[in-house]
């Protein structure tokens, strides 16, 4: 095998440096888009602070009182009402059951967890502990919580497992509904 020559050597050096020129080009742009993004994001964030709720959170006790007191009349009006504890458990864990199987989740065990109750509300709960693909589980998870049923994710776990090509996750979870006391 033959030595280079100075042309070539030189040449294969240009070849080198364009190479990594045009990699550090890429990356650089790449880098710019995000920190784009991360300014959009900023900007939009500080247009928030001048939000009625913000304006609000600022203001003096007395005036917050009209807000609170706007806030338990919509509860109120809107918290259902308890058949029976025993029913609306039972209620809970068919919903709860019900939704995992739409996301085609396996659930692994469904038990009571003792109701409470204080002044303000009523809550009966339920443990689920189930399996699926990790994607699936947060997307159920998402749906599940919802302040409009007046439902909330009390306890959460969740584990990954599985590959990195499916990622699997076993969740174990207690889900409440509150109702009026």
């Amino acid at each position: 095998m033959r030595s280079l020559t100075y042309s070539e050597i030189f040449l294969l050096g240009l070849c080198f440096f364009s190479v990594f020129f045009v990699g550090h080009l890429i990356a650089y742009k790449q880098y710019s888009l995000k920190v784009k993004k991360a300014e959009q994001v900023l900007v939009d964030l500080g247009t928030r602070g001048d939000s009625p709720r913000l304006e609000e959170a600022k203001s003096t006790p007395a005036a917050q009182s009209k807000i609170w007191e706007d806030r338990m009349k919509w509860l109120d009006d809107e918290l259902p009402t308890m058949p029976s504890r025993d029913q609306a458990q039972a209620a809970l864990l068919e919903d709860m059951r019900q939704s995992a199987k739409k996301y085609a989740l396996d659930v692994d065990g469904l038990s009571f967890v003792k109701p409470a109750k204080t002044p303000h509300y009523q809550e009966v709960a339920v443990k689920i502990n189930l399996d699926g693909p990790e994607r699936k589980v947060y997307q159920w998870l998402s749906e599940i919580q919802s302040p409009s049923t007046f439902q909330a994710i009390k306890f959460l776990r969740v584990r990954p497992e599985g590959r990195r090509s499916r990622p699997d996750g076993d969740c174990e979870i207690i889900i409440a509904r509150l109702f009026k006391p």
